[in-house]
């Protein structure tokens, strides 16, 4: 009687994911549509800005060496500070004091908050923000963190260039409702594991059902069996994607910018690396 029941429950469930994966399948043209994403030749962004040192990371100094030399866009990480309601620049989690505050890395003198950094840098360019701590903050928390982010973004039309990036889909629509352009990380199986389809889907229907405007994922370590292969294009097909610790393989850099879903392209893991004259530019 059991195996009779649980046999039932889980032909319930396959029935029920098919049926939602073809629901979005068939609605994903009009959902598109709705929440458009990031979509120029330019693709190769900055990770962490173009840096000479690990200190430079992430700062003012290395974003403005990226822009210079051609970047559109760049990654940076950062941290919501409960306390301080700040946004701290910073790809590190911050160390404990004595007295129960955070200690962040510095960036030269003193703490680089987003707001100074944005008001430095966003004219004109486009950001991609790793938010570090996002799935830490509880639900009253995040609101807080949404207004301070939207008091802070409330010039030169700097939201429209903000992607938020983060792995809760519950906590990454907040922002979405609130009014800015979001990423989710995802963390998929490379296309040789047999069950790579279903995790892939799996995503595919919480960045639907919770409104976000693009994905984010590593391309893979290794350019003959990646994470991001025929496999998972099939499946994510006309999502927009963004890709991270892409090797530093020209063939695959080209490939990539060829392929309409890749909006925006990291190379290299913990690399800062100028590749931003390969693009998807007609007059190349």
């Amino acid at each position: 009687m059991m195996s009779k029941i649980l046999l039932s429950i889980i032909v319930f469930l396959v029935l029920v994911y098919n049926g939602a994966v073809a629901y979005v399948d068939a609605n994903m043209t009009m959902r598109l549509k709705e929440r458009p994403a990031y979509n120029s030749c330019h693709k190769i962004w900055a990770a962490r800005g173009l840096y000479e040192t690990r200190e430079e990371q992430n700062s003012i100094v290395a974003m403005r060496r990226a822009f210079s030399l051609g970047a559109h866009g760049a990654e940076v990480d950062f941290h919501y500070d409960i306390e301080m309601d700040r946004f701290i620049i910073s790809h590190d989690h911050p160390k404990k004091g004595v007295d129960g505050t955070y200690i962040y890395p510095k960036k030269g003198e003193g703490l680089l908050t987003l707001e100074i950094f944005l008001k430095a840098l966003a004219k004109g360019h486009y950001f991609w923000l790793d938010f570090k701590n996002l799935d830490k903050l509880s639900v009253e928390q995040t609101k807080t963190a949404i207004a301070r982010l939207l008091e802070i973004t409330d010039f030169d039309a700097v939201r429209e260039r903000l992607y938020i990036e983060g792995s809760n889909p519950l906590r990454l629509a907040m922002y979405t409702d609130a009014g800015f352009r979001t990423i989710l990380g995802i963390h998929p199986l490379p296309g040789s594991n047999p069950f790579s389809s279903m995790v892939i889907n799996g995503y595919k229907l919480a960045y639907y059902f919770k409104n976000i405007t693009a994905l984010a994922m590593a391309y893979g370590k290794n350019v003959d069996d990646p994470i991001y292969d025929e496999t998972a294009r099939k499946n994510l097909k006309d999502i927009p994607v963004f890709i991270f610790h892409t090797p530093d393989d020209e063939p695959t850099l080209r490939t990539l910018m060829a392929i309409k879903e890749v909006r925006v392209v990291l190379v290299g893991k913990d690399l800062s690396i100028n590749r931003y004259a390969i693009n998807a530019c007609k007059e190349q």
